[in-house]
């Protein structure tokens, strides 16, 4: 008896998660956080990270952390972009001439949902990179140099594209746009299509992001820790040698607080998407076809806005604790002239740090 109320129980709290958020609520919940918040920040985000591109393209190369802030702002561009494509299905004027909303759903899975999976994992990827790099520079400064070259961090920037965008190949192959037929309407429209395997080949995918996501996360963490302390202990011995490294300890200590709050930041918005992979992986039907899919439709939603801001803050971080930036920044809109001393200090940096100059790279790579 026991046993029939308990699967009764179980039935009932099922059904409840089904009907929870019904397709009305699932609609005003997706037009505010796709059309509205994500829209609004994406669009932000992609003429943000375009000026960070640009930015750290004119510092140039040689310095190898402008390698990896460049590459983090191509996958952050590429993060919001796919943000504003889903923006632009959902809005109103857009479903109301599709009419079908289920279609509006395949179309943004298939062309914007694991593409933005995708570079969400290598922005988070260059994060880490960023945040070893950084704590080599403090703990390590004499080796740093050759651990971590120019041609080492494009290989590093390069093979993090490659592979994660083939590790959703299997998911691309599982699922296909189609013409199904709706028996709600009553008539034949595109739909997902899924193989019959197509269970096997997205858990692959799955799996690879949920492991690239934990250990991001992980290496984030730990290094910030590290970094921390590394960087603690160089100060206070510091602190016993000449007055001539004053300036130096106050540019060490902007890049740590920079680097830690970049990764303080990731480390925040990113929680809410790997909960939202591991229920994936452990909820069968929490998914786009499952019987929890308007939950599945209306978390992710959610979670759109959180990423289009975690892609979209370090424009401000950038142009709040680094002067080179800064500097650039300013020069290229003309929104402030440069001091006379500064501009020129900016102009041999520059030129320092062009490729027919490189024949010493900085240990400390980028100047803040």
């Amino acid at each position: 008896m026991d046993k029939v109320n308990t699967t009764s129980e179980v039935a009932a709290t099922s059904d409840f998660f089904e009907t929870w958020i019904s397709d009305e609520v699932l609609w005003v919940i997706t037009v505010v956080n796709y059309v509205i918040l994500s829209g609004t920040i994406s669009f932000l985000g992609v003429i943000f990270n375009i000026v960070n591109v640009v930015i750290f393209a004119k510092l140039g190369f040689s310095d190898t952390t402008n390698i990896s802030f460049l590459s983090l702002s191509l996958a952050d561009g590429g993060v919001v972009l796919m943000l504003v494509g889903y923006s632009i299905l959902y809005n109103p004027l857009v479903v109301e001439a599709v009419s079908i909303l289920e279609v509006i759903e395949s179309v943004s899975y298939i062309v914007f949902g694991w593409p933005y999976a995708c570079f969400s994992r290598v922005a988070g990827c260059m994060t880490a990179f960023i945040t070893v790099e950084r704590f080599l520079c403090v703990s390590a400064p004499l080796k740093v140099k050759a651990i971590i070259t120019r041609s080492r961090t494009i290989t590093m920037a390069v093979t993090c594209f490659f592979v994660l965008f083939a590790s959703i190949i299997p998911a691309f192959i599982s699922s296909s746009l189609g013409m199904k037929f709706d028996p709600i309407y009553n008539q034949t429209h595109v739909g997902l299509m899924f193989t019959n395997n197509a269970a096997s080949l997205q858990e692959i995918s799955l799996t690879f992001n949920v492991v690239v996501q934990l250990g991001v996360f992980c290496i984030v963490v730990v290094f910030t820790v590290a970094l921390i302390r590394s960087f603690v202990r160089k100060t206070e011995w510091r602190s016993t040698a000449t007055k001539q490294s004053t300036k130096s300890n106050a540019r060490d200590n902007k890049m740590v607080k920079m680097v830690i709050l970049i990764s303080v930041v990731f480390i925040i918005l990113s929680i809410p998407g790997v909960v939202a992979t591991f229920l994936m992986m452990f909820i069968p039907e929490y998914n786009i076809a499952g019987r929890y899919r308007n939950i599945y439709i209306a978390s992710f939603s959610t979670f759109f806005p959180i990423g289009a801001i975690n892609s979209t803050v370090n424009f401000f971080i950038f142009l709040d604790m680094s002067t080179k930036y800064r500097q650039m920044f300013l020069t290229m809109f003309n929104l402030k002239s440069c001091k006379p001393k500064e501009k020129k200090k900016v102009q041999r940096q520059i030129y320092k740090d062009s490729p027919k100059n490189s024949k010493q790279e900085k240990i400390n790579n980028f100047t803040i």
